[in-house]
């Protein structure tokens, strides 16, 4: 399988090579062309053919395609490949910048770089390398053939710095004349002279610049002038790259002094230089700055140095914030040594891929190692499997053998099994006539049953008769009460006579009457009378107990069943039903909140004043009842005059108070110690408390019609 991979992949990179030279060739042939607008390029690959490049750009682009794309197509591949072989073989960074400045020296003032866009220029051939230990490399792409060969840390970055330096000044666009606000831009001899010309002198680095004498005026009482932004399109117009101008301000307002800052590499180094040089070629440099007593309206401007930079006033607080000074010869050690620093980490981090290579290829050989151990194995099991299957084989062939012959043996119990049944079948038809009786038996017991029917519905009519007879007998205890109390009231009368007698007979002995035989007989005749009474009185109080007995049980026995009625009549909606005495209604109070609020906030504050009325009524406390004399007999009835009431009459109306009335008395009726609602026997059509005889009537026609709809 390794094997394989390995001839998949050395047959992509022979074809990946093959179109990396065919295109490169036909670039050398200029057969495809890269066009050239100044010092910028255009890929002939790329579909976005207005996207613009600067050599080490397109070199990078070429190379990240090449190289790093994973998204990118296998031609795309082949002809970036070939576009970086091209340009680091054929393209020459010296003449190419040599010509853009000459270019760009030669184009009249009103012609920008940008103007010369659409001039199509030819094909161009440089070679930009640098040399390190006697060995030349390309310095636009890091290619994996530099990593892997010597490179010389020290000589690197001071020639790229200077090729850099080069670059960044033959592209300067050409200045305006001195008629212009600005002076003309020196063209500098080179990097090299720049560099060495300011090696040891003290600057502000980052490369920042001093501009004075900008133009103010006092507005409101503060003094403004122009903005640095637009200081800085019009040095970016003349080439001198600012990245910001930062107008110094104080209590008054504008100063009229700024600050430039250029970016922190040597392109910007060049920039600043260039900036100070062209000033102090127009006479508007530091030293005219402070010798000149009558100064013209133009600007002054000049490098920040150590001067500006220990300055109290507001530039040297500025340049002290936001910089250092540093000498160029320190800035150049400081960046040679991250150079150095940079160069020996990625020749580690190369030591330890190349590390991780070969552990990779030792892993590789180990997993070839194991794949053919895994192989052998594989080939062993199938040789077992191959052996288990005969054996399989040879275990179902014995199996389908013993299957026939207990095939054979079970035809031979079902025949068997056919002769039994036949004798059954004859001894079923023998038992058909017995089940002629059985018939008969049953027919019987249906009888039977029908009588049964017919004893259940007299069962039926003799309960039906059972209620009408208790019912009856209710009746005669009711009569019975009333014969009770009328004895009572004669049991009370001879009791009365018997004190009486007794009293007279206390009365006759102490009268002592000896010789009067008539009073003699007559004090026997009361002590007769006493005692006959006497035993009547005891007669008539062990009946008036067992009756008082007989009616505590009846009495029991009848709140039993208002009980067991109230609970089989909890759900029913007709006209005998149960009803909770002193629930409050609150069809009215829903009625009154639909006139008072909207519909939204209706339903809710009707719930809370139901809510309220009901942890009144609950209020053992509130009373709102007044006794009034009406005949012999004193009632209670409903303070009118009661606050609560009155309000909620007034606010809410008539219904509404009616309902609360009713739940009061009904609950001073029926609980009035309690104060909550109980469940009673309640006749819808009249309006009033059932009686236990109605309920029992509506139970017994529920039930007589349930049992008509059953037959």
């Amino acid at each position: 399988m390794s094997r394989r991979r390995s001839e998949k992949s050395e047959s992509t990179n022979s074809e990946l090579e093959e179109l990396k030279y065919k295109y490169y060739k036909d670039l050398r042939n200029e057969k495809v062309k890269i066009r050239r607008s100044g010092k910028y390029f255009r890929c002939p690959y790329c579909d976005n053919s207005s996207k613009e490049y600067d050599l080490q750009d397109l070199l990078r682009h070429s190379s990240r395609i090449g190289r790093d794309s994973k998204s990118a197509s296998f031609r795309d591949i082949a002809r970036h490949l070939g576009l970086l072989k091209y340009l680091d073989r054929y393209v020459d960074a010296d003449k190419t910048v040599s010509k853009s400045s000459r270019t760009k020296s030669f184009e009249p003032s009103g012609k920008s770089s940008r103007d010369a866009k659409s001039d199509p220029v030819e094909p161009f051939h440089i070679t930009e390398q640098y040399k390190s230990g006697g060995k030349f490399y390309s310095s636009s792409v890091r290619t994996s053939e530099a990593v892997d060969k010597p490179v010389d840390c020290a000589e690197e970055r001071p020639r790229r710095e200077k090729l850099n330096a080069e670059n960044t000044v033959a592209s300067q666009p050409p200045l305006r004349s001195t008629k212009d606000v600005m002076p003309p831009q020196p063209v500098l001899a080179s990097n090299e002279q720049c560099i060495n010309e300011a090696k040891d002198d003290p600057i502000v680095f980052p490369w920042m610049g001093v501009v004075a004498n900008i133009p103010v005026e006092n507005k409101g009482g503060r003094y403004v002038g122009k903005s640095g932004t637009n200081l800085k399109k019009e040095w970016i117009a003349k080439g001198f790259n600012p990245v910001k101008v930062h107008p110094l301000w104080n209590f008054r307002g504008h100063t009229g002094y700024a600050i430039v800052e250029f970016k922190g590499d040597w392109s910007g180094f060049m920039n600043a230089m260039a900036f100070g040089k062209a000033f102090e070629l127009d006479k508007h440099g530091k030293r005219d700055w402070n010798l000149v007593r009558r100064r013209d309206d133009k600007l002054y401007a000049w490098i920040a140095r150590d001067e500006d930079y220990y300055s109290e006033a507001l530039i040297g607080k500025h340049l002290r914030k936001h910089g250092d000074l540093k000498t160029v010869s320190e800035i150049q050690a400081e960046n040679k040594r991250k150079d150095s620093s940079l160069l020996c980490n990625l020749t580690n981090e190369l030591e330890m891929k190349n590390k991780a290579c070969e552990e990779m290829k030792r892993k590789i050989s180990r997993t070839e190692v194991f794949m053919d151990n895994v192989m052998s194995q594989k080939e062993e099991m199938v040789q077992n499997y191959n052996e288990e299957m005969e054996v399989m084989r040879r275990k179902a062939f014995n199996q389908l053998r013993d299957s026939i012959r207990e095939h054979e043996k079970s035809r031979m119990q079902l025949e068997a099994q056919k002769e039994e049944l036949m004798l059954r079948e004859q001894e079923l038809r023998e038992r058909e006539a017995l089940n002629e009786s059985e018939q008969r038996k049953l027919d019987h017991q249906k009888e039977m049953n029908e009588r049964a029917i017919l004893e259940q519905k007299k069962a039926d009519e003799k309960m039906l008769k059972l209620a009408e007879d208790q019912k009856k007998e209710k009746e005669q205890l009711h009569k019975r009460i009333i014969e009770l109390q009328a004895k009572l009231d004669q049991k009370q009368a001879l009791e009365l006579q018997i004190e009486r007698l007794r009293g007279a007979m206390e009365v006759m002995r102490h009268m002592n009457v000896e010789g009067d035989l008539e009073a003699k007989k007559k004090l026997e005749s009361i002590q007769e009378e006493i005692k006959e009474s006497e035993e009547e009185l005891e007669s008539l109080e062990t009946l008036n107990q067992t009756l008082i007995i007989k009616e505590r049980l009846t009495n029991d026995e009848v709140q039993e069943a208002r009980k067991e009625l109230i609970n089989g009549l909890k759900d029913s909606r007709a006209f005998i039903c149960v009803k909770r005495m002193g629930e409050l209604n609150e069809k009215p109070f829903h009625a009154a909140a639909r006139k008072i609020y909207n519909s939204e906030e209706a339903a809710e504050k009707a719930m809370e004043l139901c809510s309220l009325w009901e942890d009144h009524l609950r209020d053992p406390n509130w009373h709102p009842y007044k006794v009034i004399q009406k005949g012999l007999n004193v009632e209670e009835v409903i303070d009118e005059d009661d606050e609560k009431l009155k309000d909620l009459k007034t606010e809410y109306g008539e219904e509404v108070y009616q309902a609360v009335v009713t739940a009061l008395n009904e609950l001073n009726e029926h609980n009035p110690s309690g104060r909550y609602p109980v469940p009673q026997l309640w006749n819808n059509k009249e309006k009033r408390t059932a009686s236990l005889t109605e309920g029992a009537e509506h139970i017994l026609k529920q039930w007589k019609l349930h049992k008509r709809k059953t037959r």
